[in-house]
């Protein structure tokens, strides 16, 4: 079972390791930016669609 911690996008918060910001870069056809959403490092991220192991 694949989790957070193991994904490319999953950034650890320094007060609590176990809690952290997913981070993804998206790109449409008028600009790039970043998107964040908060999630815990032991979330199973199986159905996730843009997991890529480390």
């Amino acid at each position: 079972m694949a989790t957070c911690k193991e994904c490319k996008s999953y950034f650890p918060l320094e007060e609590n390791p176990d809690k952290g910001d997913c981070v993804r870069r998206v790109v449409d056809p008028r600009q790039e930016y970043y998107q964040s959403k908060p999630v815990n490092a032991s979330d199973d991220a199986v159905k996730c669609a843009s997991f890529a192991k480390k």
